[in-house]
């Protein structure tokens, strides 16, 4: 029996593609938020069997994918709050520049 894998992990833990080295996670949240199995392999370049095997693999692995999301939470919100206290100052700015 042949045994075809479209999926690695790299040196970092990371599971990638195996053409043009795609994360896994990326491809499942392009593919969570309606994006076409199509569409996905058109904007990476890679093949439909590359996706689908990327969402098998994030789907047999699901624990693994919300462990890291899970530890990324706090990042994520800290983020946020920079790209909001940025965004303010940013406003700001811009209000400052059109009242003069």
């Amino acid at each position: 029996m042949e045994m075809i894998n479209h999926i690695y992990v790299d040196t970092d833990g990371i599971p990638r593609t195996i053409n043009k080295h795609v994360k896994v996670n990326m491809i499942e949240v392009k593919y969570s938020h309606g994006e076409s199995a199509d569409d996905i392999a058109t904007h990476y370049g890679i093949t439909l069997a590359d996706v689908y095997g990327a969402l098998s693999y994030f789907h047999d692995h699901r624990d693994y994918f919300e462990a890291r999301r899970r530890q990324a939470e706090p990042y994520i919100e800290q983020a946020k709050q920079y790209s909001s206290d940025l965004k303010a100052k940013i406003q700001a700015r811009l209000d400052t520049i059109q009242d003069e």
